[in-house]
């Protein structure tokens, strides 16, 4: 049975992601200094395996991470395959939105809920879907066995939260800067069923992909601290 392989990476550490900021589909940040060395740490120190095609989110932090990462490939843009819309939250701290009453009530139902003038997950979700069923045809089309998809670590969760199996613990969702995971995909399962295969983390040789950025990390702890003390 042929298997075709997907590399879902995500982009390096920006100032936003350091500063625990909701960096999503209208924040074009550039890579931090700090993002580009670990990047290039990463590479010479694990396994960011050879691809015939890479795929990219259009946003400025995904184009360069996929130039640092492969530096000859010729990329192929998906808009579909952008960060969720954060809306009025978008390039915000947790710190300066914690005493908005709309930011507090999203956070107690964003699964369900979009921010005010965002994407809700059900419609992330869904554009995300559309994205990667464009990225597998063309690979499928043109027999890529290799290929790299270079996007945001809100992107690689939904693909493995709905899309992917194993179903992977919550905290296996969360995907460090330049880490990610290699995914099967085999034309008969993802024709039938829509899903792919988790078969290792990226780069491979790391010993983990999970990984949220501590900055945003502690200041969401000390958000549903608060929320609890409020109930």
């Amino acid at each position: 049975m042929k298997n075709y392989r997907l590399h879902l990476i995500r982009h390096g550490m920006t100032d936003a992601n350091s500063r625990g900021a909701y960096a999503g589909r209208r924040t074009d940040v550039e890579l931090s200094p700090k993002g580009i060395q670990e990047l290039i740490a990463l590479k010479e120190e694990y396994e960011y395996p050879p691809v015939a095609a890479v795929f990219c989110s259009p946003m400025t932090r995904c184009i360069q991470t996929a130039g640092v990462l492969y530096p000859q490939a010729e990329l192929q843009v998906v808009p579909s395959l952008a960060e969720i819309d954060f809306g009025d939250f978008d390039g915000r701290t947790i710190g300066e939105l914690q005493d908005r009453e709309d930011f507090r009530q999203w956070i107690a139902n964003s699964s369900k809920e979009a921010p005010p003038g965002g994407e809700s997950i059900e419609e992330f979700s869904h554009r995300v879907a559309v994205g990667l069923s464009s990225v597998l045809a063309w690979v499928m089309q043109n027999d890529i066995q290799d290929t790299a998809i270079v996007t945001h670590g809100g992107v690689i969760r939904a693909i493995l939260a709905s899309m992917a199996l194993p179903r992977l613990a919550p905290g296996q969702l969360l995907v460090g800067n330049g880490r990610g995971y290699t995914c099967f995909a085999t034309p008969q399962l993802w024709m039938r069923d829509h899903i792919i295969e988790v078969a290792g983390i990226m780069p491979h040789g790391a010993a983990e992909a999970a990984k949220l950025d501590p900055a945003f990390a502690a200041a969401m702890e000390r958000l549903t601290a608060s929320l609890d003390r409020e109930e």
